[in-house]
């Protein structure tokens, strides 16, 4: 009896082992094995790199770590959160130029499906919360002003802060998108 047991949990966590591996495979839309369709030449600040930019399923690819190396820059890569940061000692956008084209948009290159995908994540899944949370900041403040004489709100400013933040990013980022698009349909 004990060893059908045996056999059965066996299976069972054979099963799940299988199913769950499968599950993250499906997850994963990884590069490996697609066709490179197109090479060409990284220029930044008119310096030729030796890394070649490439492209795949029709999307360009430039090699990071020498753009990061190229401008001065420190790059980070945070494997948790699937993230890469690359910050430099100023503050100030730099065009990078690839090939003979002015790369400042990164969806410029993107499918018309992807971009709207995109554009529409960021108007109703991000930038929509983000403005509903600012405004209920702004709400608390402005109860608590009621409330008090002199209430501390140097943690409520600091949210504040950080939703602005957030709310000129994610405004820029649909700005791109958008332009991303327009430029699709000349």
């Amino acid at each position: 009896m004990k060893k059908w047991g045996y056999l059965l949990s066996g299976v069972v966590i054979g099963a799940m082992l299988m199913t769950s591996g499968s599950a993250l495979a499906a997850q994963v839309k990884s590069l490996v094995g697609q066709k490179v369709t197109g090479e060409y030449t990284v220029i930044i600040n008119g310096k030729e790199l030796s890394d070649k930019g490439s492209v795949i399923d029709g999307k360009t690819n430039a090699p990071v770590r020498a753009i990061s190396d190229a401008i001065g820059g420190k790059l980070d890569v945070d494997n948790k959160k699937k993230v890469i940061n690359i910050t430099t000692e100023t503050n100030e956008d730099q065009d990078l130029n690839v090939g003979n084209e002015t790369a400042s948009n990164k969806y410029i290159g993107d499918s018309k499906a992807s971009l709207e995908k995109q554009r529409d994540s960021l108007k109703n899944d991000i930038l929509a919360p983000t403005i509903a949370g600012r405004d209920k900041i702004l709400s608390e403040i402005e109860t608590l002003k009621k409330l008090w004489d002199n209430p501390d709100l140097t943690e409520k400013n600091k949210q504040l802060k950080q939703y602005d933040d957030d709310i000129a990013k994610y405004t820029e980022e649909l700005r791109l998108v958008e332009e991303a698009l327009q430029a699709l349909e000349k």
